[in-house]
């Protein structure tokens, strides 16, 4: 799982560079998106959810998508789920943790597992993600 998370960061990143097209994207990553199950529809609601992308050619079948410019870098999704936990001072549920999290950040409760385990000021205790100290 966090091999996904780490491509799915990649993937941004490399939208930061340089502009794809839908079908290059869905095309160099598609083992990816085999792991995840998803087909290209779903690939295009990931990328639509996105903050700062923009949409070149959004009217026809392979739109460019592209990180702006001005996009701050991605931040990390365990140090983020970090500064929750330690702002609500305590073990928190995953399914409340996901409420928890910026606006705008789409992640499943996978990523947050694999997010967790990657990061090593946290653990999951059952359905507990904790501080580790």
């Amino acid at each position: 799982m966090a091999d996904n998370l780490m491509e799915l960061q990649t993937i941004r990143k490399d939208l930061a560079a340089k502009a794809r097209t839908l079908d290059q994207v869905c095309q160099d990553r598609s083992l990816l998106w085999q792991r995840l199950g998803w087909d290209k529809h779903q690939v295009r609601l990931w990328l639509r959810s996105l903050p700062d992308m923009e949409l070149q050619d959004g009217e026809g079948d392979d739109p460019r998508y592209r990180i702006g410019l001005g996009a701050p870098p991605t931040d990390d999704l365990g140090e983020t789920i970090a500064r929750v936990v330690e702002a609500l001072g305590g073990p928190v549920p995953l399914a409340q943790l996901r409420t928890k999290l910026p606006p705008g950040l789409v992640v499943t409760d996978p990523m947050i597992r694999a997010a967790v385990q990657a990061h090593p000021r946290l653990s999951l205790t059952g359905p507990l993600v904790r501080l580790v100290r």
